[in-house]
């Protein structure tokens, strides 16, 4: 089962979240601590700012109507001017001021004088007849002074009247000039301070515009200014009314002597000021989201060469040394990037080195089996010549008889053509090859290694027997280096079973995908801590001076050359019994494509 990794970059990716989270989680907490202790303050402070806002509004509003209302009186009680030209001026001032619905005065003999916007009348439910019976004109005021008041009929609209004292020419008396002006943009400047309840009332306590809760204007404003008393023009407070709390905020307007006043439910403020937690937790969240991009960024930039590095080592473990990792930056990275790449040169140039040591240990070997053969070469090519030289005198004397003449003939033929083989086997064996692979077949191999010992091995009265299975098909490899492993196999098989003999069997068989051979003989067998070390180099358990230990290390290494395998293991008859796995043509080039 494939362990499960976690990439390094998202380690870093968590580490920065995670430190970010803390870190905006702290500041969180800090700022609804924070928020938590002044609230009712915060709540104050935007209750008199929003009321601050209406109040200069409201005054700025209130100014420019005045304005315009002096300018339309002046055009209004203009005696040399003919109603012609009059309408002609204050059409222009009753576009530019479509909150101005009519202006109503007097003349100086009592005669009553008006303009006024018909549309604008009937919207706010006001007949032309009815201007003159205003309030405002019963009341004369002192030059200079501005009053303002609501106007409502029955049907619920209604009006706001600006007031303005005038004085009358000759006779000095004070009279007034009344503004007729629409409620709407008043409304509109209070309806902005929602979620507030809002109400504009005169000195009279008559709402002039309410917004919010407007059934209950006049008494809620009653009660809150009951609780203002004392604190000024302007300023916030708290009160309670109906089992509920409130925030309020009232400010006086310096045009007409009108009071706004706000108020807000205590816990609809405290609801509305939690926004700003909203907020921050917002901004927070975007952070954390900017950070994970900015550190996956920035993971990526730290892992991807790490990555190289990583794929690298891996194609190292194969065996493949001629890699090279892109050095992209001057950081430790670069410098282990750098590093790296010195190793792969320097593990190419000494897998070069014991390549060329592994060659020669090879040949040192067959040097050594040369020189192990040599003593029963001799006897092994003296025996066929001795014959030959036998045959051959009697032939001499048996020329009268030529049918015993053949058969002498004969004799020294295959004599002499055995001698050949034999010499000619060990003259390959012993040849330098460079160790190139071709198609090979497995029996031969084995034949021919076991003709070449037989004699050496049947002189300490040891038997070799062949048991070659059919059809087995050609391989790729070196025969003259298989040759070496088996006749390793079969001398070291000889020398463990000793002077008394025994029997060594060589099996061949295909096995899947695989040609088998087995080296089994009647030795004392091997045991298993002596089997867990036998193929390592310089291992042996001869005495000292008679063996070197490199023979079945360079078994294996030939063995795993051709990408296959060999073990050791206990036969059943007691000895050692030798397994070697050699692939066939689709299964080696598999097992070198892994191996590389």
């Amino acid at each position: 089962m494939r362990k499960f990794s976690f990439p390094i970059r998202l380690k870093v990716l968590v580490a920065v979240l995670v430190i970010l989270m803390l870190v905006v989680g702290v500041i969180t907490a800090t700022m609804a601590n924070l928020f938590h202790q002044d609230k009712t303050a915060y709540v104050r402070d935007s209750s008199v700012a929003v009321t601050s806002n209406m109040r200069a509004e409201v005054e700025t509003i209130l100014t420019s109507h005045v304005s315009a209302a002096r300018v339309l009186a002046e055009v209004l009680l203009a005696d040399y001017m003919e109603p012609a030209a009059k309408q002609q001026l204050v059409k222009p001032i009753f576009v530019a001021y479509p909150g101005l619905l009519a202006l109503v005065t007097t003349s100086a003999d009592g005669e009553p004088l008006s303009l006024y916007n018909s549309a604008g009348l009937r919207d706010a439910g006001i007949e032309p007849d009815e201007l003159h019976k205003l309030p405002s004109l019963v009341s004369p005021l002192e030059e200079g002074t501005v009053r303002v008041r609501g106007v409502r009929n029955d049907s619920g609209t209604g009006a706001v009247t600006l007031t303005l004292g005038r004085r009358l020419p000759g006779e000095g008396k004070d009279s007034a000039v009344v503004a007729i002006v629409s409620p709407a943009d008043l409304s509109q400047v209070l309806s902005r301070g929602r979620p507030f309840d809002s109400v504009l009332v005169d000195p009279d306590w008559q709402p002039v515009v309410a917004v919010g809760d407007t059934d209950n204007a006049v008494d809620w404003a009653r009660l809150a200014l009951e609780s203002f008393e004392g604190v000024g023009t302007s300023g916030a407070f708290e009160y309670s009314a109906d089992g509920n709390d409130y925030i309020a905020a009232v400010a006086k307007t310096s045009i007409g002597d009108l009071t706004i006043i706000t108020r807000i439910s205590a816990t609809a403020a405290y609801l509305t000021a939690s926004q700003l937690l909203d907020d921050l937790v917002f901004v927070g969240l975007v952070i954390i989201l900017v950070a994970a991009v900015c550190g996956d960024i920035a993971s990526r930039r730290i892992t991807r060469p790490l990555e190289r590095l990583s794929n690298a080592v891996r194609k190292i473990a194969k065996g493949d040394f001629d890699v090279n990792v892109a050095i992209k930056s001057s950081d430790e990275i670069g410098e282990l990037s750098t590093s790296f790449n010195n190793m792969a040169a320097e593990l190419k140039e000494r897998e070069a080195s014991l390549k060329k040591a592994q060659y020669a240990l090879i040949q040192s070997e067959k040097m050594a089996a040369v020189g192990t053969l040599s003593a029963g070469l001799a006897h092994e090519v003296k025996n066929p010549l001795s014959a030959v030289l036998g045959y051959a005198q009697l032939s001499k004397r048996k020329l009268t008889d030529p049918d015993a003449l053949k058969g002498y003939l004969d004799t020294i033929e295959h004599e002499t053509r055995r001698c050949n083989e034999i010499i000619g086997n060990l003259m390959q064996f012993s040849r330098v090859e460079k160790g190139d692979h071709s198609q090979i077949f497995v029996n031969d191999v084995v034949s021919k290694s076991a003709a070449i010992v037989d004699h050496q091995l049947s002189l300490a009265n040891v038997r070799i027997s062949c048991e070659l299975g059919q059809n087995i098909p050609a391989i790729s490899g070196n025969a003259n280096q298989l040759q070496q492993v088996l006749m390793n196999l079969m001398i070291n098989a000889q020398q463990a079973m000793g002077d008394g003999g025994g029997k060594v069997d060589i099996v061949t068989f295909v096995n899947g995908e695989s040609v088998m051979i087995t080296v089994v003989d009647t030795g004392p067998g091997i045991d298993e801590d002596i089997a867990a070390k036998i193929f390592e180099p310089f291992f042996t358990t001869k005495p000292a001076g008679e063996g070197t230990g490199l023979g079945l290390s360079v078994t294996y290494g030939i063995i795993q050359d051709h990408g296959g395998d060999i073990s050791v293991e206990r036969a059943e008859s007691g000895g050692a019994k030798f397994v070697i796995r050699l692939p066939l043509e689709t299964e080696r080039t598999l097992a070198l494509e892994k191996a590389s």
